[in-house]
């Protein structure tokens, strides 16, 4: 129930400027809903993503399965749904890792030393598709920041500089994502507290933040306030 009013919220609050990231997030939210109906869909989904039937989903069956899903849902627009699956494919990776590790851990006796920790199983597969939703999310924030545009353009270079993220500091909260976080900024949206945060996120103080220090950063205030969003990505790094 958690995992679905989570993303039950976040799709509500996506704002109708983030055009590309409701059409997204549209095909994959129902997914992660409770019910009969979303169960039967989920098992539907579950055949697509596993086509050999081994119980197990690899990194390049999830991804796979995403652009199946974008293109079977677009009808004639396949170029769309192609674009699409390529715009948010660097969040696929976090959403596959956070749930893949839920279940527990059981060798795999056919595939050499690998586990289930290996792959996403289908006891895992509504928080992955969860996870995809949510990370969508925080990588659509980001793309926003890095470049100084919307969507992915030639002067993004997947880092965030303090100059991008200072131009960026008073408006992101108003982007309409409805992360803890970024509404915090619009209380404290001050040219030193811009700076101060990006040092917060800037892990390894390099004076670039990458998009893995983007969602941990994100991460780190849903979990401190206990949102529904919070407990769920924290499920996924315990």
């Amino acid at each position: 129930m958690g995992a679905a009013a989570s993303i039950t919220e976040m799709q509500s609050g996506i704002a109708d400027t983030k055009k590309d990231l409701k059409a997204f997030v549209a095909n994959f939210a129902p997914l992660a809903q409770p019910g009969k109906e979303a169960m039967a869909a989920r098992k539907q989904s579950w055949m697509a993503v596993d086509p050999n039937g081994n119980g197990l989903v690899s990194l390049a069956e999830f991804d796979g399965w995403i652009k199946k899903t974008l293109l079977l849902n677009a009808g004639e627009n396949t170029e769309e749904a192609d674009r699409l699956w390529k715009l948010y494919r660097p969040s696929y990776i976090r959403a596959f890792n956070d749930a893949k590790d839920q279940k527990a851990e059981r060798p795999i006796k056919t595939v050499g030393e690998a586990t289930t920790d290996d792959y996403v199983t289908r006891g895992e597969f509504r928080l992955a598709v969860a996870y995809l939703c949510l990370y969508a999310a925080m990588f659509d924030a980001f793309n926003a920041i890095d470049g100084g545009s919307e969507g992915t353009t030639a002067a993004d270079d997947r880092r965030m500089s303090l100059e991008e993220w200072t131009a960026a500091y008073p408006k992101i909260a108003e982007a309409g994502y409805g992360f803890v976080a970024l509404a915090k900024v619009a209380d404290e949206a001050t040219e030193d507290n811009a700076e101060s945060v990006f040092k917060e996120m800037d892990a390894d103080g390099k004076g670039m933040v990458l998009l893995n220090e983007w969602c941990k950063w994100i991460e780190a205030a849903e979990v401190a306030a206990g949102t529904l969003a919070g407990k769920m990505l924290n499920a996924g790094d315990e």
